[in-house]
């Protein structure tokens, strides 16, 4: 059995790596033509080991106490192997578009979306960080993280509208896949709000 102080310490490991892959994905998707082939590559590549390392990182779940707050702890992580898989998926979708011209609505998406995400991500990890250190500071980090999903709600909204305007409703393949993108950055923006209110919890 290990104690509260470094069940923390464990799910802090973890969204620090979901952290370096969000700022990755970031870099990548908010400025696109600022980054080489080359340089993607690299970064890629980067984003490939942080994931690979990610299954390591949840072993500690085997000495888990098998009661209420080892279920508690479960759930968290239940949330977090979600955005890691949404976020290889993104990162499918990535290498699917192969750096096409996307014109300016889906940049700016993207661009808002992905930023939003990162920003939560940075609260997510400032949050595990309080409640080890100071759990009455934790309340405004909890706060941000569930502000910057609900941005990230209505920014879908009102993106998806926009879309369907510039497109005449049509959906290609780019268009799909942009689309979808956009949906699973949200998806993950969900995700980290659950396992925010869990982790304040345990």
């Amino acid at each position: 059995m290990i104690s509260i102080k470094l069940r923390y310490l464990y799910l802090r490991v973890i969204i620090y790596k979901q952290a370096v892959i969000s700022e990755l994905i970031n870099g990548k998707l908010g400025c696109p033509d600022s980054i080489s082939s080359e340089e993607w590559t690299e970064k890629r590549q980067k984003i490939s080991h942080q994931l690979e390392g990610l299954v390591e990182a949840y072993k500690f779940s085997a000495r888990l106490p098998r009661n209420d707050l080892g279920i508690t702890a479960q759930a968290a992580m239940s949330y977090l192997l979600k955005i890691q898989c949404t976020f290889a998926n993104v990162l499918v979708m990535m290498d699917m578009t192969r750096n096409d011209s996307f014109n300016e609505i889906y940049m700016d998406s993207l661009t808002n979306i992905a930023q939003k995400v990162n920003e939560q991500f940075l609260a997510l990890s400032n949050l595990v960080k309080l409640c080890e250190e100071d759990p009455k500071s934790a309340i405004s980090a909890l706060e941000t993280v569930r502000r910057l999903e609900r941005e990230v709600d209505e920014d879908n909204i009102v993106i998806c509208r926009q879309i369907s305007t510039a497109t005449g409703g049509n959906s290609d393949f780019l268009c799909y896949v942009m689309r979808k993108m956009v949906s699973d950055l949200e998806h993950i923006s969900d995700y980290m709000k659950e396992c925010a209110v869990i982790i304040a919890e345990i």
